[in-house]
């Protein structure tokens, strides 16, 4: 495993993290209790455990593995998300003490903090995020689809308060989605070094692995009775996502040429990316866990994959929009 060290207040962090809002809640007990033992085995040291809309039990199921596997906690870091979905009836630290009662523990090591709304005051709303790193609740913070101009804010209002600054911007990133994290504003933004990328959605909701049929359900239809397959996956921003289904077997194509796995590759060239904090995978398999960290063998010929890779490359690709409070979109 490879590790980079995002944070003065953390441990380096592995280039790969597990976790997404589909991943621990899809398996038992004894299943999940597995797949972080071998995780923690290849050296994945970061989870991240963010209860979503339709899953919020996450904290239960990897409390529970946890448990069973009984490793101490520093051997391993938890990071969780924080929404808007109530707030601000519900503060972040309510929101975040009702987490850390579902996991049994008195601190979480990172927050991720969603990009406010319009009319949200930005100081205030970054302030009540950093007092979670003050009372000792986490141990670093970080956003969530923040644009640059937004990253750039909270980084200069680290500088002047004397605030820990954000550890990580997370963003969609993969062999295909790359125009915004590789585009104006963010490549800069990142070059700089003071803010790391947390990439997600590095498969695309496991399309770019080969399960071409999944794709989003969004909260209305979810609620109505429809059924994602398999997984739910993120919403397709720009509307491009048929073009990746349509782009897929070609990975797979340029993959075996590399004697590679089409998952291994299309990780492979977003680990490579230079300003990765790390990547997060949704793994809910051990085979699968294996493959995906079969990828770090493959960076040494990262210059090699991204020339292979480059026509795979969409136009189109849009900044994910804002999560609707009233969680109708």
């Amino acid at each position: 495993m490879l590790y980079r060290t995002i944070s003065p207040d953390l441990p380096p962090v592995s280039r790969l993290s597990l976790g997404s809002w589909n991943t621990f809640s899809r398996v038992s007990r004894s299943e999940l209790t597995g797949l972080l033992a071998r995780a923690f085995d290849l050296g994945i040291n970061l989870l991240d455990v963010g209860y979503y809309w339709d899953k919020p039990d996450t904290e239960e199921a990897v409390a529970a593995a946890l448990a069973d596997i009984g490793r101490p906690r520093d051997c391993y870091m938890i990071a969780q998300k924080l929404w808007l979905w109530d707030y601000p009836q519900e503060s972040f630290s309510d929101q975040l003490d009702r987490s850390l009662v579902k996991l049994g523990h008195d601190h979480v090591d990172m927050v991720l903090v969603s990009r406010p709304t319009d009319g949200m005051a930005f100081e205030p709303f970054l302030s009540e995020v950093v007092a979670l790193v003050q009372a000792g609740k986490a141990r670093a913070w970080g956003v969530t689809n923040f644009t640059p101009g937004q990253a750039r804010e909270a980084l200069a209002l680290a500088d002047a308060h004397g605030w820990p600054a954000p550890a990580m911007l997370q963003m969609q990133y993969n062999v295909m989605r790359r125009g915004v994290v590789e585009g104006p504003g963010y490549a800069e933004l990142f070059a700089e070094g003071r803010i790391g990328l947390c990439a997600a959605h590095m498969l695309e909701g496991g399309i770019l692995g080969g399960h071409l049929e999944r794709d989003r359900v969004d909260p209305p239809d979810y609620a109505a009775g429809v059924k994602p397959v398999e997984r739910n996956i993120a919403r397709d921003s720009g509307g491009i996502r048929e073009e990746i289904r349509a782009r897929q077997p070609r990975l797979a194509e340029i993959a075996a040429a590399f004697g590679a796995s089409p998952a291994q590759l299309a990780l492979a060239f977003t680990l490579s990316h230079p300003h990765l904090a790390t990547g997060l995978v949704g793994a809910t398999r051990i085979a699968d866990v294996e493959d995906n960290v079969g990828a770090l063998a493959l960076l040494d010929r990262a210059d090699e994959i991204r020339a292979a890779v480059d026509t795979l490359q969409i136009a189109g690709v849009a900044h994910p929009k804002l999560f609707n409070p009233h969680n109708d979109i």
